[in-house]
């Protein structure tokens, strides 16, 4: 029995039928790439569980046909280093999955930071019974993309302490944001305002995440607060709104001065002129109580404008909330503050970004090339650019891409970080398969000088 199953694992018709897979496999997964992107194909064919499957029934078929040749011979060698070279490409992409590092890093210039983003997505829900001090709860790795979340069948977090459920999931979507008249007492007021003249017009939504909440929104010439009406100015335009016994005051200021320059209330659709360009100033809608939702759309495919969004139920409410976005439900006696978003990991230093470059194709607006100059302890300043990376504590730190600002300027970088415990495996593999070759070339010329000696 045992010579049969060695004989069976070792045969080459299972070799064949290993490799038919191997291949109809990648070809299914270039379509879902071409199709949809590189993480769909990752997660749907190259670390499926068929892809598991038919790469160990590989590396069994190339240990039984080492076996099978036992006791092995001097021409052996060859055959023996090709073998054990792919057992240990193999072996190191193995370690490379499970125990290394690939993600990215955004630092703004002028900025740190110490955190990469994973691809793997974590749910994370906080608790505080006072609305200041959050404690975590609850956190787990979910992975949506390979198994979705219905209404029927949801995904329950914590469901004795907190009744929260994620009941549906799209991983391609398109997302907008609304403003909605809340009920909570919790919650801050929401004011959606124009300010026009004969050449500009803007429309903006203020909303408090509570009632003490300051939010401010900055136009250039003029800024706009809401949640609080100081006795005096800061030395810039200013409009500043609070809620009081449910109506609106407001004072304004000029740059000019630090008394107000008017004060008074708003109501709703009324206008009054401000001494700066011409400009008026109008409250289109007032929300005592208000909060912030998404308006999601499903997609069938990845696009620049797509993104993951989770569909979150709270006492019969739903709202959604995007990758790497947060939201809080208020109970009667608690506030819970529930994330969905990649896994954070810290490399154990900070990357601060002094300066970045780029230079652009001639007469385009199109990047050649771009470098970040960075320091980092126990390195000093260094320059990563796109053919140049940066190594410490065993990290790569890659010169990925850019962000651009609001002026077309580049505010920010992004590097790529990865760690490859299995690299060495990898190259130590591909060394003895090229030495595999090499004693094949040369058995096969020892074989030909030998026949034609005795010949």
């Amino acid at each position: 029995m045992y010579k049969k199953v060695l004989k069976f694992l070792a045969s080459i018709k299972l070799a064949v039928i290993v490799i038919i897979s191997i291949a109809t496999l990648t070809a299914i997964g270039t379509f879902v790439e071409s199709k949809y992107d590189a993480a769909a194909a990752k997660k749907l064919v190259y670390d499926s569980v068929y892809m598991n499957i038919v790469m160990s029934v590989f590396a069994i078929n190339l240990m039984a046909v080492m076996v099978d040749r036992w006791p092995w011979k001097m021409r052996h060698i060859s055959f023996i280093f090709a073998h054990v070279g792919i057992l240990c490409i193999m072996a190191g992409q193995l370690m490379t999955t499970y125990l290394g590092i690939d993600g990215s890093m955004r630092v703004g210039i002028g900025e740190e930071n110490r955190f990469v983003s994973l691809p793997q997505t974590d749910i994370t829900v906080y608790s505080s019974f006072d609305g200041t001090n959050y404690s975590k709860i609850f956190e787990k790795e979910v992975d949506f993309f390979r198994s979705s979340p219905t209404p029927e069948n949801p995904y329950e977090i914590y469901k004795e302490q907190t009744g929260i459920k994620v009941t549906n999931y799209y991983p391609y979507a398109v997302a907008s944001r609304e403003t909605l008249a809340g009920d909570n007492p919790k919650l801050g007021a929401g004011i959606r305002f124009q300010i026009t003249n004969g050449q500009a017009n803007f429309i903006e939504w203020l909303v408090q995440r509570n009632p003490t909440h300051v939010v401010n929104v900055d136009l250039g010439p003029l800024k706009v607060h809401l949640g609080t009406v100081p006795p005096t100015g800061m030395g810039f335009n200013e409009i500043y709104m609070k809620i009081e016994n449910g109506r609106i005051k407001y004072a304004l200021f000029s740059k000019d001065a630090v008394d107000p320059k008017e004060e008074g209330f708003l109501e709703e659709g009324k206008t009054f002129k401000t001494p700066w360009m011409g400009l008026e100033f109008r409250v289109l809608r007032f929300l005592p109580k208000a909060e912030e939702r998404w308006k999601v759309e499903s997609r069938s495919r990845p696009t620049p404008l797509t993104t993951e969004a989770v569909e979150v139920q709270f006492q019969d409410k739903k709202h959604w909330i995007l990758v790497n976005d947060t939201i809080k439900f208020f109970a009667d006696s608690a506030v819970f503050f529930v994330s969905y978003g990649n896994r954070r990991y810290d490399i154990g230093f900070p990357v601060f970004l002094n300066q970045f470059k780029m230079n652009k194709y001639q007469g385009t607006s199109r990047a050649m090339s771009y470098q970040s100059i960075v320091t980092v302890p126990g390195v000093g300043e260094k320059e990563i650019s796109m053919n140049e990376p940066l190594k410490h504590q065993g990290l790569t730190i890659y010169q990925a891409s850019f962000q651009d600002g609001a002026m077309g300027q580049p505010v920010a970088s992004i590097f790529s970080i990865n760690r490859d415990p299995g690299r060495w495996l990898k190259y130590l593999g591909s060394l003895i398969m090229s030495l595999g070759i090499i004693f094949l070339f040369y058995f096969r010329n020892f074989g030909a000088s030998s026949a034609a000696n005795k010949s």
